[in-house]
This record gives C-alpha cells, structure tokens and sequence, in this order.
C-alpha cells in the first residue's frame, strides 16, 4: 500500500498530544488493535511489547504477524500489541516513550531526527532490503520513463522531499521538471484515479498498488526511483525504536524474532499470506497472495533487516543538498 507520510510535527505539545490519545485513561479504544498472540503459558513470564504500524497491515509487515502466529515472539519471552497509529503519530510516540518499537521510511527518520528539536528516534533494521517504489501509469497515457512525464499531470502530496525525487528523476532522464504539471491529492486509492483519468501518474509501491492495478485488469507503465538514481535506493519501511532502546535486552530478542517471521514468509510466501489475511479480513486475499509473492522475494537477500551505511547516508547527503535537512546528524537515525 502507497504511504506517503506527511511532515512530523516536532513540537512538544503534538508530542503529548498523541502520547494521550495511546494511553488515555488508561485504555486504547479509539485505535484500531490487531489480535494479540494466542498465548498459553503464565502472562508474568512474558514482556509486553507496544508496536506501531505505518499505516493499515499489508505485507511489508507479513514477517511481523508470522513472528506473532508461529510463536516466535513467544520463544523470546515477549508478548506483542500491533496498533495502528493516529495519523502521522508513530515516530513522536516511538521518541515520548509510548511505544517500544514502530515502523517508518528514512526520509520520516532522518527529518525527525536532523530537526532543530530532533526526536531520539533510530532506525534498527529495514523490512524491505531495497526501496521498490516508483511511477504508475495507464499504459496508454504512453510514459514509460520519467522524461515522459513532461506536459503530464503527476500527483503530488506538498511534501518537498518527495516532489524533489520526481524531479531530480525527471532531471536525470534528460527532461525538464518544469514542464510537471503536480495535481494535489489526498486520496488513499491511486488505482481509481488513474483509472479516473484524474491524473496521469501517481508514486506508488510496486508490490502493493501495481498488484491491484493488474487485479484490476489494468495496462500500467511502471518504473522505479532506483534505476534512474541509485541514491533513491533508500530504505523504506524501516523499523524504529526510541534510541534510550538500544541496549535493552528485548530489542534484541524483538529483532531476531521478527527475522525468523521474514525468513519464514520468505521462504513460504502463501502460507505467510495466509497469516496476513488473518489480521487484514478486510483486505483482498488474492491482492494479498499476489503481493506476497512479489514482495516475499524482496524482504532481503542474504540477511534480513541490514541497513548499509553507504546507501543510508548517500540518500541523508542527498536530502541535505537539496536543503530538505540541515544539519548533520545522520548517525542518531541509524543503528
């Protein structure tokens, strides 16, 4: 699914404002909760672990629910609660405490992280080993590369960070960013709008949106960032964790758990679609099938969860250059 989180207020009062709505009076009741782990031994003997999804479960956290269902977690003496997060409140309730681990994308990171009043926010492993998104389009709109996209309606959120990727892609092609023309949208269904003709091309993951594209019998161009720029090899999503964590014993029962899941959704990606469609019902189950096949082979190749600190910190210069973070602290926002 296509997440486009918008800029994280940084200031205190966002901050304890969203702590509240998690822990309220005591009760979590106006956010939506998946079901906990099926759990037979003593409670006493098991740590409860809080964390926040990015959006609504889809199969970049499959590894996660596998960890959950198979007993994994369990084996490490934890039991996990997944929420789903007010919007654009997982990284300030990941750095105020209230949650011990939550699910983001570096740009979200490193801006949180490099901000003038920066969030004690680290990213510790990456669900997806490389970033497998890019620009969609109806076959017939005839963009098939990012020069294309000139004199063509491409939908833009106001975020800078993202608006400045398409052009700097535009750019890399030989073509002029001058000539987009960015139709603001807020919708979550891209599929719909460019079945609507409402614009022409729209970013989007391609294990997730692409997927409901083809179910839908559609003929799409699709392309990625990170073959016209390696430096768009970022990482995205990425697990996070408040940086007091780090040397917690937990964290690192938490992680290997949590590999264990992708390792087995990897290596079984139906049965792994299976245990998503337990904690999406509303989801599609052959969207989920068919994403779980695509994006089980993308998880990692030799090892699930490594961040390579030369393409972290490429993308950091990257968005420092174009001014999108000003300071250097690149380091804070990885593990």
């Amino acid at each position: 699914m296509l997440r486009k989180n918008k800029f994280i207020s940084l200031a205190l009062t966002a901050v304890l404002a969203l702590t509240f709505v998690l822990s309220g009076c005591g009760t979590r009741e106006d956010m939506p909760q998946e079901q906990p782990q099926d759990i037979t031994g003593p409670q006493e003997e098991l740590q409860g672990v809080t964390l926040l999804l990015d959006w609504t479960p889809n199969t970049n956290h499959t590894g996660i629910y596998a960890a959950q269902e198979l007993g994994y977690l369990r084996e490490e003496g934890i039991s996990l609660e997944i929420v789903q997060p007010p919007e654009d409140g997982t990284l300030a309730l990941v750095a105020a405490g209230s949650a011990d681990f939550g699910i983001s994308h570096q740009e979200d990171v490193l801006i949180a992280a490099n901000a003038d009043t920066p969030l004690p926010v680290t990213a510790i492993a990456s669900l997806v080993q490389h970033n497998t998104s890019g620009i969609l389009s109806l076959k017939e709109a005839g963009i098939s590369r990012f020069k294309d996209l000139e004199g063509k309606r491409c939908v833009t959120w106001n975020i800078p960070v993202y608006d400045e990727i398409i052009k700097e892609c535009v750019r890399n092609d030989g073509g002029d960013p001058a000539k987009i023309e960015f139709v603001p949208s807020s919708a979550m269904d891209n599929i719909s709008g460019l079945k609507n003709k409402e614009y022409d091309a729209v970013w989007v993951f391609e294990g997730w949106d692409r997927v409901i594209a083809d179910h839908s019998g559609l003929e799409t161009n699709f392309f990625a960032f990170r073959d016209i720029n390696p430096v768009f090899d970022y990482y995205t999503p990425v697990l996070v964790t408040n940086t007091e964590n780090l040397e917690k014993d937990f964290v690192k029962k938490f992680l290997g758990a949590v590999a264990k899941g992708y390792e087995y959704a990897k290596l079984n990606p139906q049965e792994a679609a299976d245990i998503l469609s337990k904690f999406a019902p509303e989801a599609d189950k052959e969207i989920i099938s068919a994403s779980q096949e695509f994006l089980s082979q993308e998880y990692y190749d030799l090892e699930w969860g490594k961040i390579a600190p030369v393409r972290w910190n490429a993308f950091f210069e990257w968005m420092k250059e174009k001014d999108i973070i000003r300071t250097d602290a690149s380091n804070s926002a990885l593990e």
